[in-house]
């Protein structure tokens, strides 16, 4: 799919933002990616959250003067880091790019070119593949196929139909700001919360041919501790200030599968204490389904079962997923 040439003078400035920390070695292959752009009106902004690798010799490197750096003393706190990048930059779009993806040299021309199809939309998206590193299998549970979903898509983003990743997105800095930027209190999933804003506040067009390559790879695969609840959190903020009785619902219903999903993992990774605290802090919203009650069930009773037993099981859960 090519994407249409637009005359010199209509080519609006894109702002790109790249968050990174000791990952000298991916980083590489991102930049070169935006590098190796077709449209070339962008500039890209990478702020270092204090990198202890080799990262800040390699920034010295770049000598392209659309490329700048922001170094940064380290703070985790990545809203905060990219509501700082958006604000030092000065493009009318917006797009992210995570340090271990990469775009395909497409990316930003089709995008931009949909968007600009598509006045009434404040933002867009793309279609996306796993980059598969040694060892990892590429493949997501066929639980999260993605769909392709323009226009409103609130109630699909909620259900995770329409999965919009980082480096997927981008967004007009009008509609950005008039959300607010990135919730800087959510120490994790602040880009599911802004999701849930931007499809609050505007349709999306998509553009579903895969220009985004997600890496697939053991740091941002591994089970992480009880942080991750804060998921749950995006959708009882939507809660909260949301009056229709379907969102509503949906919210109810997902943050219900996401919890036990929780459960399941930190049980499957053998955490049972992680897994009886998810439990506990789900059941007053959770308690009334019958999939948490199963997952009661197996955290007691799993420690019981022998251990040839799990694993035949396990190989079989793994089987049906990846079928």
């Amino acid at each position: 799919m090519s994407a249409p040439r637009l005359p010199v003078n209509t080519r609006p400035l894109i702002s790109i933002i790249l968050l990174t920390y000791d990952r000298e070695a991916y980083l590489r292959e991102a930049v070169e990616s935006v590098l190796a752009q077709t449209y070339v009106q962008w500039e890209l902004l990478i702020v270092d959250d204090g990198s202890t690798d080799g990262t800040r010799a390699y920034l010295d490197t770049l000598t392209d003067p659309r490329i700048r750096r922001l170094l940064r003393a380290h703070c985790g706190n990545i809203a905060l880091l990219k509501n700082i990048g958006v604000r030092s930059t000065r493009g009318s779009y917006i797009a992210f790019l995570d340090s271990d993806d990469l775009w395909l040299p497409e990316k930003l021309a089709l995008q931009i070119a949909d968007l600009l199809a598509h006045p009434e939309c404040g933002w867009s998206y793309t279609g996306y593949a796993l980059k598969n590193e040694p060892g990892r299998n590429a493949q997501w549970p066929r639980r999260r196929a993605w769909t392709p979903h323009g226009g409103w898509i609130l109630e699909h983003v909620i259900v995770v139909q329409g999965l919009v990743v980082v480096p997927a997105v981008m967004v007009t800095r009008r509609l950005f700001e008039g959300v607010g930027g990135f919730d800087e209190s959510l120490p994790r999933c602040e880009d599911l919360d802004m999701w849930f804003r931007l499809a609050e506040a505007s349709p999306a067009t998509v553009v579903a041919t895969p220009l985004v390559k997600v890496r697939h790879h053991a740091g941002n695969q591994a089970t992480r501790g009880l942080e991750e609840l804060a998921y749950l959190d995006t959708y009882t903020e939507l809660l909260a200030r949301t009056a229709s009785p379907r969102v509503r619902s949906l919210c109810r219903r997902q943050r219900m599968h996401l919890s036990v999903n929780f459960v399941d993992r930190f049980r499957g990774a053998g955490r049972y204490g992680e897994a009886w605290r998810t439990l506990g802090i789900s059941f007053r919203y959770a308690g009334w389904h019958p999939r948490w009650w199963i997952a009661l069930l197996k955290t007691a009773l799993r420690p019981a079962i022998p251990q040839p037993l799990r694993s035949i099981y396990a190989r079989l859960v793994t089987r049906r997923d990846t079928a």
